[in-house]
């Protein structure tokens, strides 16, 4: 038995006028009904539900009158930045130029509206032009918050990346490793946070369309294997290629201990010649920290990745001691196994050791990494050190 769309649809729509009405006291509805009718207008516009569009637009106008009469109180605004000297090695030897710097600067805005908290951030490169990432949350209490996220990185499997190994400075493959774990990326998501019965939840979607609905009801795909102009559902699914779901699960049984699990999809982007299969990730880690003693481990598991065709397995492992209040080492491994079904299988191994030391506003880090077999390829090694001073204003 499918699920009744047409009735989802009267449902957030009906649900909206009401909110208009009461819109002082249900803030935090207004949000959630926004939410759903951007999740309901995704699948739609996946599975060519045209005829329930008009009912879906009445909604939104019926959400946008209600904005009219919220109740909004002025904001505040702060700016924080940057300044980043390094210096690089690789090998033993300074290769080229070995000094860099990098700035930025962060927007950071927030106010309230009936009870509920919006925030807005960006941050800008060392171009001091064009914008590196946004974030803009809407704090509802109870009910979660909602966020639309571009480059931040906020939601998902993203924010368990960053996160899981305990360092003192960088990653283990910083310098010349590969990083990033998630198949899906944090560009123009939509994403939500929540805690049920101490089980946080963090999920992060992308309506990552890539065809296009023509005047005369043909649409036009980029997918290569897919005729220019059709109407049919299944063409304009295997044109869908892009669109990710990912989330991540998290719960705290005891003090210091925090055990999580994740998965996540992005549909069609396999590399595989004429194939359009999905591609698939499930994480598991773990991470314990008593007194000055952090400790952590995870693994993660990918299918149909852009880098092997097959998938890639990766796990790690970290332990970080604050000696005092400013002085933090620490030791980290990072393992990559890379399956694209050739002879070229192999296994990326990374090795780190960091320090950081903290004086006021100012940080003096180091980080030495050690690179075998870069993605999966025998002989490919590096070694690089890296010394940096942070000014933070």
């Amino acid at each position: 038995m499918g699920i009744n769309y047409d009735s989802c649809a009267n449902l957030c729509c009906n649900f909206a006028t009401v909110q208009q009405i009461n819109s002082k006291k249900s803030f935090k509805w207004w949000i959630f009904s926004i939410f759903l009718i951007v999740c309901l207008y995704s699948y739609m516009k996946i599975n060519n539900k045209g005829e329930i569009m008009n009912k879906l637009k009445t909604g939104v106008t019926a959400l946008a009158g209600s904005l009219m009469t919220l109740s909004v109180s002025a904001g505040e605004m702060s700016v924080s930045g940057t300044a980043e000297v390094t210096y690089t090695t690789n090998g033993g030897a300074a290769t080229g130029n070995p000094y860099g710097m990098k700035n930025n600067i962060s927007f950071n805005g927030s106010g309230d509206v009936n009870g509920n908290t919006v925030a807005y951030t960006t941050t800008m490169n060392d171009a001091g032009s064009a914008t590196v990432s946004t974030l803009l949350t809407v704090d509802m209490g109870a009910m979660g918050l909602v966020g639309f996220d571009q480059g931040m990185g906020s939601f998902g499997v993203d924010t368990a990346d960053d996160s899981i190994l305990p360092t003192a400075y960088e990653e283990p493959t910083h310098g010349g490793g590969t990083g990033s774990l998630g198949v899906t990326g944090s560009a123009n998501v939509i994403g939500y946070k929540n805690t049920f019965a101490g089980v946080s939840l963090n999920l992060e979607y992308n309506p990552d369309f890539q065809y296009t609905d023509n005047p005369d009801g043909s649409f036009s795909g980029t997918q290569a294997d897919v005729a220019a102009t059709t109407t049919t559902n299944e063409a304009k699914e295997a044109a869908n290629k892009g669109s990710s779901l990912n989330y991540v699960l998290s719960y705290s049984p005891m003090d210091g201990l925090t055990v999580g699990a994740g998965a996540g999809k992005t549909e069609g982007v396999s590399t595989i010649a004429g194939e359009n299969e999905d591609a698939k990730e499930a994480l598991a880690y773990v991470k314990y920290s008593s007194g000055p003693v952090s400790v952590g481990y995870f693994m993660n598991e990918q299918q149909n990745n852009t880098l092997g065709a097959d998938g890639k397995n990766t796990d790690g492992y970290s332990i970080a001691f604050a000696v005092n209040d400013n002085l933090s080492i620490s030791y980290a491994e990072r393992d990559l196994e890379v399956d694209d079904g050739d002879a070229s299988n192999g296994t990326e191994s990374n090795q780190g050791m960091m320090a950081s030391y903290t004086m006021g506003g100012a940080s003096l880090r180091i980080a030495h990494n050690e690179h075998d077999s870069v993605g999966g390829v025998t002989g490919t090694n590096s070694e690089n050190t890296e010394v940096s001073l942070v000014l933070a204003f």
